[in-house]
């Protein structure tokens, strides 16, 4: 029987995950990484590999010829895939005591060579090692976090190679977003040319974020200053973040006036919140006690169903009565995916497109109260 070559499954593995990058625009990370394990343990090694698939979602995990093992991050950008990469790191550490001694993740793209892939991987695989101390190295094909400068230096080549960014913030969950001119960058400050509306807006905001299609991922930046009298912002304290609500798939919006709700438990009982937000596949209830909620959540009774008032124009209301899931609790917040049937699905669409109207009205007298001084 001729002997299975361990490199021609790597490479089957690693170019099957590439193909679906390619079809599918799903994004996924390829990470590579060693340990330091105590001499003859198998048990500890397999609680290691037990940690590993628990977190990367049970994603294939290789073995490879030098001892380094490889895996894959599916579904995230790459500051999120490097999170999951930290998390995994410290709880080697503490639950096991094995130390991650330096590792390598890079974004997949879609379209480029193996070879060229495996490169780069390898490459962010010696400038970890020669760092040393626990290093992970990451990047994407066009942006090397490593390098000397890291972050600060992807930002001043990015502002100097492109005169644009689209500029986002939100009112009351509402994206607000426009393309702006880059004017000048310099020492980690941002000087963009906006509308003489968002200038007056952003008057009020901390912070905005920033997307472009050659940016890895979005970027967060705090207002040092709006200056509505030249339309101009200027901005600093740049930081790449995964999660963003720019990347909601759903508009979420937080409504202007108090929408009380009542949640039918499968148990029969009712409990009384109000909106915090709400999307077409998803609301938020502000509990003033979420612990009275325990019994009506057990594991069995996460199906209800959310009744409440939603306004129309005009002053009207529609009565709502809709199937919900709990998914989760957040601080005062119960948050369901809802259910919702064609109709009560537009009177949500309609009701997110009252509160966009209103934000215009809101902008408007913003400027003009603005002139009047």
């Amino acid at each position: 029987m001729i002997p299975i070559s361990q490199n021609a499954v790597k490479r089957g593995i690693i170019k099957s995950h590439m193909q679906f990058v390619e079809k599918n625009s799903v994004p996924v990370a390829l990470f590579s990484f060693v340990c330091d394990l105590p001499p003859s343990s198998d048990e500890t090694l397999e609680s290691m590999v037990t940690i590993v698939q628990e977190q990367t979602d049970f994603s294939t995990l290789l073995l490879c010829e030098d001892g380094a093992l490889l895996t894959f991050i599916k579904g995230v950008q790459l500051h999120r895939s490097v999170e999951i990469v930290k998390n995994l790191q410290e709880t080697l550490r503490k639950e096991l005591g094995i130390e991650m001694v330096y590792g390598a993740l890079t974004m997949i793209e879609g379209g480029e060579a193996y070879d060229v892939l495996i490169a780069r991987l390898k490459r962010y695989l010696a400038q970890a090692k020669s760092m040393g101390e626990g290093k992970i190295c990451y990047g994407t094909a066009k942006y090397d976090f490593c390098v000397d400068g890291g972050e600060e230096k992807i930002f001043s080549d990015f502002f100097e190679a492109y005169d644009t960014v689209t500029l986002y913030n939100f009112y009351n969950g509402m994206p607000l977003s426009e393309e702006v001119k880059v004017l000048s960058y310099q020492d980690g400050v941002l000087r963009i040319k906006t509308s003489f509306a968002r200038a007056i807006f952003l008057q009020n905001e901390p912070f905005t974020f920033l997307k472009h299609p050659r940016l890895p991922d979005t970027i967060k930046a705090d207002i040092v200053q709006a200056l509505p009298n030249r339309a101009e912002v200027v901005l600093s304290h740049f930081r790449f973040v995964d999660k963003s609500p720019v990347d909601r798939e759903n508009i979420r919006i937080t409504p202007d006036e108090k929408i009380e709700v009542s949640i039918e438990c499968a148990n029969g009982e009712h409990l009384i919140g109000t909106i915090h937000s709400l999307a077409v596949n998803s609301i938020a209830v502000k509990m003033v006690d979420v612990k009275v909620a325990e019994e009506c959540f057990e594991k069995e009774n996460r199906h209800n169903i959310l009744s409440f008032e939603l306004p129309e124009r005009e002053g009207q209301k529609v009565e709502m009565r809709i199937s919900a899931l709990l998914r989760g609790k957040k601080d005062d917040q119960l948050i369901f995916s809802i259910y919702p049937n064609y109709f009560f699905k537009q009177k949500i669409e309609s009701y997110i497109a009252l509160q966009q109207t209103r934000l215009i009205t809101i902008m408007q007298k913003m400027v003009l109260n603005f002139y009047q001084g």
